[in-house]
């Protein structure tokens, strides 16, 4: 069984959280195009529900990721490196 350090747990938090961020500028970005009349009647308001479902998923699934990070007991160092 692969153990992490806590520095590539650290590592992990770090790229999750930056995804989210870059993922709620995205999606903002996106929606206020719309919103801005990029995309006009039906078309346009299925795309902000369908953007608004794909925010809250992915938010969701970043969430839960960094829950399992939080679970996560790193390796001892003491013991040497993780084995790969």
């Amino acid at each position: 069984m692969m153990m992490a350090t806590q520095e590539e747990i650290d590592a992990a938090r770090r790229q999750i959280e930056r995804l989210r961020d870059q993922h709620a500028n995205d999606v903002i970005a996106l929606v206020r195009l719309v919103d801005g009349g990029a995309l006009k009647g039906q078309a346009g308001d299925r795309l902000i529900a369908d953007l608004r479902a794909w925010d809250k998923g992915f938010k969701d699934f970043l969430e839960r990721a960094l829950s399992v990070l939080d679970s996560l007991k790193p390796a001892d160092p003491s013991k040497g490196a993780a084995t790969r």
